[in-house]
């Protein structure tokens, strides 16, 4: 990992962050009640996940988020135990709870995620302007869904203002949201399989044709990453395309492990690693929270080990 001696400052958007509830159970049985053997309780939402990966990776990062009711206070009370910086909003509304069931036999996972509460014009683009600000001229991500009756456009605009003010746009977001941005050209995006063929509008069945479409997709913008699960990711710049394997790891939950991902191909870029350099530490990242239980995050401790079980591999394609 090359250091740099001023980075720039990350900052992670959280329009519609959530309280992550998670219960582990023994079994799920049809019309009757289920005990949970653990509960966990944890600040989420793919924004402040991202911002919390950051937390891990480097003092130089801030989060962003909106924050309601009476569930947004004990959110913004369990951000101050994890984020050192960080800003929040607060409007009208509930912030809203993810809930994580993981069975234990036969081992499943079931995800539900809420809506969210309403922003108005003048809320959303108060936020906007904070973002902005702490931004400067660094890294700006934009993640997650967007509240309920949010313009789609929102990522794009805000990625423009990003460009304009010599930023950079890191987009992850639902594929009717990331096609929109398209249009402003961000830094990086990170589509999953199913979004990359989604926007493609055809379907993908080797890796070669994968990274085919993400090369393409570096016309509209700098950097594609394309997670593909237990099998790894790919990541395609202008002038090639690499590709990571997912380490030998006993996966305890995937929550996170995509935010995870992204944060580490930020703080990565960010102190001048090339693409294949980034790609391999994002996915150590990634495998790193993917074996911890619930939504908590890798550890730095774990990131070290889990690169020497990480093979780059160049397309050339």
């Amino acid at each position: 990992m090359k250091l740099s001696t001023s980075p720039p400052l990350i900052v992670s958007l959280s329009l519609n962050p959530a309280i992550d509830l998670t219960y582990e159970v023994g079994c799920i049985t049809h019309d009757q009640k289920s005990r949970a053997t653990k509960t966990h309780y944890d600040p989420g939402g793919t924004g402040v996940n991202v911002g919390r990966a950051l937390e891990k990776l480097t003092p130089h990062s801030h989060t962003c988020c909106i924050i309601a009711g009476t569930m947004g206070q004990f959110l913004r009370s369990m951000l101050n135990n994890e984020l050192n910086n960080f800003t929040t909003l607060q409007v009208n509304g509930e912030t809203r709870i993810n809930t994580t069931i993981i069975q234990q036999s036969p081992q499943r996972q079931y995800e539900i995620n809420a809506s969210g509460p309403m922003i108005n014009p003048e809320q959303l683009n108060q936020i906007i302007q904070q973002f902005l600000d702490l931004c400067g001229q660094g890294i700006g991500i934009l993640t997650g869904s967007l509240p309920p009756n949010t313009p789609l456009n929102t990522y794009r605009f805000i990625s423009e203002k990003l460009k304009q003010q010599g930023a950079k746009a890191i987009v992850d977001a639902p594929v009717l949201t990331l096609k929109e941005t398209l249009n402003s050209h961000p830094f990086l995006i990170k589509p999953n399989l199913h979004e990359l063929e989604a926007l493609q509008n055809k379907p993908l069945n080797s890796l070669e044709e994968i990274a085919t479409e993400a090369r393409i997709l570096t016309k509209q913008a700098d950097y594609v990453c394309v997670s593909l699960g237990e099998q790894g990711a790919l990541l395609a710049s202008q002038d090639n395309s690499y590709f990571c394997n997912t380490p030998a790891i006993k996966v305890l939950s995937t929550v996170g492990a995509g935010d995870s991902l992204v944060a580490g191909l930020a703080y990565a870029l960010s102190q001048g690693d090339d693409a294949s350099e980034a790609l391999k530490f994002a996915v150590a990242c990634g495998a790193g929270t993917a074996i911890k239980k619930g939504t908590q995050l890798f550890d730095s401790a774990d990131i070290n080990q889990l690169l020497e079980e990480i093979d780059i591999k160049t397309l050339n394609i």
